[in-house]
């Protein structure tokens, strides 16, 4: 499930939310809650596009 994840992010360009995901699913990650995740995500990929 993870990397048909990591797959379709990958296709549709979403760089940041690609790095913010994969260290999310390491064991030494912050324990996020549903709305803590998406909201890591999206300012990780707001992040990543206001740095290019």
């Amino acid at each position: 499930m993870n990397t048909q994840t990591l797959e379709q992010m990958k296709q549709l360009r979403l760089h940041g939310m690609i790095r913010a995901f994969s260290s999310s699913l390491s064991p030494q990650s912050v324990d996020y809650t549903n709305d803590e995740l998406i909201a890591y995500l999206i300012q990780s990929e707001w992040d990543d596009r206001q740095n290019r």
